[in-house]
């Protein structure tokens, strides 16, 4: 299987990881209950997308925070003290109002139904087919997770990780290294990062001193050996060509 075709297959994964799997989600769980269920979902991140293409890779980023903390459960959407969307790695999650946006018009036509944990999976699935990706069907039937703690979110892959360390968080879900590199690409997506993530990712001194060890031959001086102060809007371009387009020549 290509990179391409491990990125989907690990998106999929996330769906139904941990606790989620055991919650009888099925395609079509709302076909008789809300129809519309899907279409509602699509339209508003479509909507949403076209006054703001970064709002794909926000969705997209937040369900990966979401699933990896308790499972698919919309617990990161959960407000209040002390809740995971309080959690120093979350700070910087966008899309809330997508979600809230796609519930409030699911509530209006069926009240009740959906579950907030499948609208974000949802949405999460449409930010990829918006950005020229490919498309699946997704199980729904999540239910929505009532415990939402920030020191839970403890065991996200952080930027400050050494490889080996976010080998080893994959391989808690049973996700190994292709993975891990599918989801190194998967935060491509992004037009632009946030500052701090942005550099503590590409000049973090542990990970900076393992690299030269291991390839100063390939590189010589131009490897970094501190952080920059600051990093202009320039530096912190990831896709210059813009957040429409899926950079897949990554894989």
């Amino acid at each position: 299987m290509g990179l391409v075709g491990s990125l989907f297959s690990f998106i999929v994964f996330l769906s139904c990881i941990t606790a989620v799997c055991g919650q009888g989600t099925r395609i079509g769980f709302y076909s008789t209950t809300c129809p519309n269920a899907e279409t509602i979902v699509r339209t508003t991140v479509t909507t949403h997308f076209g006054s703001d293409p970064k709002i794909a890779p926000g969705l997209l980023r937040m369900h990966f925070h979401d699933c990896f903390v308790q499972g698919c459960d919309g617990s990161v959407l959960i407000s209040g003290p002390n809740t995971e969307r309080t959690a120093g790695a979350n700070f910087n999650l966008r899309g809330f109002e997508v979600i809230d946006d796609a519930k409030t018009q699911l509530e209006a036509a069926c009240p009740g139904v959906v579950s907030c944990a499948d609208i974000l999976t949802l949405a999460a699935r449409d930010s990829i087919a918006l950005t020229k990706g490919q498309s699946w069907q997704v199980p729904t039937g999540r239910r929505d997770g009532r415990v939402s703690l920030a020191t839970n979110v403890n065991n996200l892959p952080s930027p400050s990780d050494s490889v080996v360390v976010q080998q080893r968080k994959f391989a808690a879900f049973r996700l190994n290294t292709r993975d891990l590199v599918a989801l190194v690409g998967m935060y491509d997506f992004n037009r632009r990062t946030h500052d701090w993530n942005s550099s503590m990712r590409v000049f973090h001194k542990q990970n900076i001193q393992h690299d030269q060890k291991q390839s100063r031959s390939n590189h010589g001086p131009n490897i970094r050996t501190r952080p920059p102060k600051t990093l202009s809007s320039k530096r912190r371009c990831i896709n210059p060509r813009g957040s429409r387009l899926r950079k897949w020549q990554y894989f």
